[in-house]
């Protein structure tokens, strides 16, 4: 019997990890202008595009902002002015999807979870480009049952429309049987809380959610997991996993 018969994966972070794609397509793109990357200027880049994306979550800035902006704060900090931040952004996309790494064996959790019968469905802020090349380079778009991309809903998460968006168009959409699985709290599981649907945190390194309730409204949490592999005693607390 089963407990939920529809997943809402995140896909970067979750199914697919983003930080190996992004060193992939960082030193592949620096490397066309000359530019050896080292681990600085990949920290320094990561964590300017995770307060961007922070951002634009919180409503703060604009997709059309943000892309450009990283890049341009990134060079600004590097004192390197020969580089177009546009033109690297648009070089940048398309390598982000060339190169795609599961999580936790992700294609084959995605694999056994669709024979059980379930519903799987993806929640994403990304690139529409970015997000679907990475759904095809990764074999995803064969097991998925549609993709939600907030280029495309108008829309991203965590807000309530970009979830009103989807559900409208999975034809017997119940709330009270989906499952949202992710591993960011800030659109994943504020995005779960804001549309009422159970939330699962992929919290692989152990975090403590105290450090990042902040003074916003307290979040709401189901299941924490450490391993994508737990979501099966989830969705079917009765059955052990056979993988």
């Amino acid at each position: 019997m089963l407990k939920y018969d529809t997943i809402l994966w995140d896909l970067d972070g979750t199914l697919l990890d983003f930080k190996m794609s992004e060193r992939y397509a960082l030193g592949v793109c620096l490397k066309t202008y000359g530019i050896t990357m080292t681990e600085e200027m990949l920290s320094l880049y990561s964590g300017i595009n995770e307060h961007y994306w922070e951002r634009l979550e919180r409503g703060e800035v604009e997709k059309k902002e943000l892309l450009p902006g990283r890049f341009r704060e990134f060079f600004r900090q590097m004192g390197i002015a020969e580089i177009d931040p546009n033109e690297m952004q648009k070089q940048y996309e398309r390598e982000l999807g060339t190169k795609t790494y599961y999580v936790d064996n992700s294609y084959a959790i995605v694999t056994r979870l669709k024979e059980m019968g379930l519903k799987q469905y993806i929640v994403t802020n990304g690139i529409l480009v970015t997000q679907q090349i990475k759904m095809k380079n990764s074999g995803f778009d064969k097991l998925i049952d549609k993709v939600f991309i907030s280029d495309v809903i108008g829309y991203e998460k965590p807000r309530k429309e970009f979830f009103d968006i989807a559900f409208g168009e999975v034809a017997d959409f119940k709330k009270e049987n989906a499952l949202l699985v992710g591993d960011s709290l800030t659109s994943d599981m504020r995005g779960a809380n804001n549309v009422g649907v159970d939330a699962c945190w992929y919290n692989p390194k152990g975090k403590p959610l105290e450090e990042h309730q902040g003074t916003e409204k307290a979040l709401h949490i189901e299941y924490e997991i450490r391993n994508l592999e737990e979501v099966f005693e989830i969705v079917c607390p009765n059955q052990k996993n056979k993988n």
